[in-house]
């Protein structure tokens, strides 16, 4: 059972969280289990090549859904196949990581930064819990132009490039041509069975972890000063996650806030 990859708890961990309510801390739970089988495929190539990096897990598993949402777009199918496919891809990668563990071609190991990158982790997961409680509504804007894309690849059966556009024959979006992480954002929605405008709030919050990691490592891979990693994650850091959710969340706030008081002081 020890040569079992742990990777595949996200599948028992998806069904035990549907029984969950769907508001609150169930929300939560839904969606992390949602957003962890969506990686699997690319935890899984990252294992097998022995790559222990965060960033390889979301390359990979971005590469497989741009693979399988074109063949969806390709025959005009739903996410039903998408799916379907991806469930292949992952049993295939099992299979293939479980032998070569068993022909121990591919021992664990032990990563020397593992005590580093749980602290990166959990210091993200802090951020995105407070970034969950802030977020209580869409503010209008590009959140509804994201859900618009969102809720068709959800809901349409025929799916297409253009089946996405936002106005009839108006052609395709420059900037999301191809809809690759609106589709990422819908199969969270159909695998934690919950409604695609709770997965466009909530789902920034889930990724702030994933966003730390990504950053660690970029930092820790340019610079060999010592806490490098760690400047890249920090808000003083102009690129940094961290920045830049405060800066998205404080441009929104000023959005939200009441414009009456401003104007009535105009003569």
């Amino acid at each position: 059972m020890r040569r079992i990859p742990w990777e595949l708890l996200a599948l028992p961990a998806l069904g035990i969280s549907r029984a969950l309510p769907d508001t609150g801390w169930g929300l939560w739970v839904r969606l992390a289990a949602a957003t962890a089988c969506l990686l699997l495929p690319g935890a899984l190539v990252a294992r097998a090549l022995r790559v222990g990096l965060f960033s390889a897990v979301l390359a990979w598993s971005l590469g497989a859904l741009f693979v399988v949402m074109a063949i969806v777009f390709a025959v005009h199918a739903s996410l039903t196949l998408a799916l379907v496919l991806l469930g292949v891809i992952v049993a295939a990668l099992a299979v293939a990581v479980g032998r070569r563990f068993l022909q121990g071609q591919t021992p664990p190991g032990s990563d020397p930064w593992i005590v580093a990158a749980v602290a990166v982790a959990v210091a993200g997961l802090g951020l995105g819990i407070a970034l969950w409680f802030i977020t209580t509504h869409l503010t209008g804007g590009d959140d509804f132009f994201h859900l618009a894309r969102v809720r068709k690849l959800d809901d349409f059966g025929g799916l297409s490039l253009r089946a996405v556009d936002e106005f009839r024959d108006g052609g395709l979006h420059p900037g999301y041509a191809f809809p690759l992480w609106h589709s990422f954002l819908a199969l969270v929605a159909r695998l934690a069975g919950v409604d695609p405008s709770q997965v466009v709030l909530h789902e920034a919050s889930l990724l702030v972890p994933v966003a730390f990691l990504v950053a660690w490592e970029a930092g820790k891979r340019s610079s060999a000063r010592p806490g490098a990693g760690w400047r890249c994650c920090s808000p003083r850091f102009p690129c940094s996650p961290s920045r830049q959710v405060m800066a998205a969340r404080t441009r929104r706030w000023r959005c939200r806030r009441p414009r009456a008081a401003s104007c009535s002081s105009r003569p």
